[in-house]
């Protein structure tokens, strides 16, 4: 039937942003909100954004240096990494 999306996909898509969210809420509440910023991810934060933003604009909206916005990221893509276990469901190999 065309191009559209099949149900399974549709589910699929929304267990991984549901497990995605849960990942993220597990890192120091600071890191995943640099995360969510980053990605253009949903978050009270920046409410109405769902686009991805600079290191820059997300250092002036919290109020500190790019190099700790920087940093922030860095630790928090580590701490994704090591619990991306929970994840590896949707790889296709």
């Amino acid at each position: 039937a065309g191009d559209a999306e099949l149900p399974e996909d549709r589910v699929d898509g929304e267990c991984l942003k549901g497990d995605l969210r849960a990942l993220l809420e597990q890192l120091p509440e600071l890191q995943g909100r640099v995360l969510k910023m980053r990605y253009g991810i949903p978050c009270d934060q920046v409410p109405g954004r769902s686009e991805p933003m600079s290191l820059s604009a997300i250092a002036k909206h919290l109020g500190m240096s790019r190099d700790k916005t920087r940093n922030l990221e860095r630790k928090a893509l580590e701490g994704v990494r090591a619990q991306s276990r929970m994840l590896e469901g949707y790889l296709v190999a």
